[in-house]
């Protein structure tokens, strides 16, 4: 009787250990340092989550914080805003409800993403947002592959006119380009 090379017990723990770790590695907790800005202005740092990776991985709804003996979860209405590696989120009132939002840009127009991600799904859909100066409103830029939504946003940039032209023209496709056009016009007419 021939022998096979390899023995199908060696072959079931191979099997086996790399299942394992092919479930450990999707099934982990996107941990980062950061920190968390309560609503009572506590600053409060240590790793954070707000999402898991791998296959049934999503966004979480609950931002998670652990550090220092500390292990807590934040819902949108009790923080201001949190980091998570180089990126900062910021919760804003949306639709009737507090979310976090993803901060791109702040200045004189402040450009927020927000991060949608259905359940099962792997993609996180994100949809632009603006808020003007110190205002809080959120309008929204584009409507999902028609681009940007452009009489909204000639109404919205209506104290810039070289941006509403622009606009009327079809000469930008992208929300960070209005924001960036905007910021710089603004910065050089606070020169004169």
């Amino acid at each position: 009787m021939v022998k096979p090379l390899f023995p199908f017990k060696v072959l079931l723990v191979l099997f086996l250990s790399s299942i394992c770790n092919v479930q450990t590695v999707f099934g982990q907790e996107d941990y980062q340092k950061g920190y968390v800005i309560t609503t009572k202005n506590d600053t409060l740092g240590g790793l954070i989550s707000d999402r898991k990776l791998g296959s049934f991985g999503g966004i979480h709804e609950k931002v998670k914080l652990k550090g220092k003996g500390l292990k807590k979860r934040f819902v949108p209405k009790n923080i201001e805003a949190y980091k998570k590696g180089n990126t900062a989120y910021k919760t804003m009132f949306l639709d009737g409800e507090y979310e976090f939002m993803r901060l791109e840009i702040e200045g004189y127009i402040s450009h927020y993403i927000y991060e949608l991600q259905e359940q099962g799904e792997q993609m996180v859909l994100e949809v632009d947002y603006f808020t003007k100066g110190n205002s809080a409103n959120l309008i929204r830029v584009t409507q999902g592959i028609f681009g940007i939504k452009r009489k909204r946003m000639i109404s919205f940039f209506s104290d810039c006119p070289p941006l509403a032209e622009k606009l009327k023209n079809k000469e930008f496709k992208y929300a960070f380009e209005l924001v960036a056009f905007y910021n710089e016009w603004k910065e050089s007419q606070k020169m004169y």
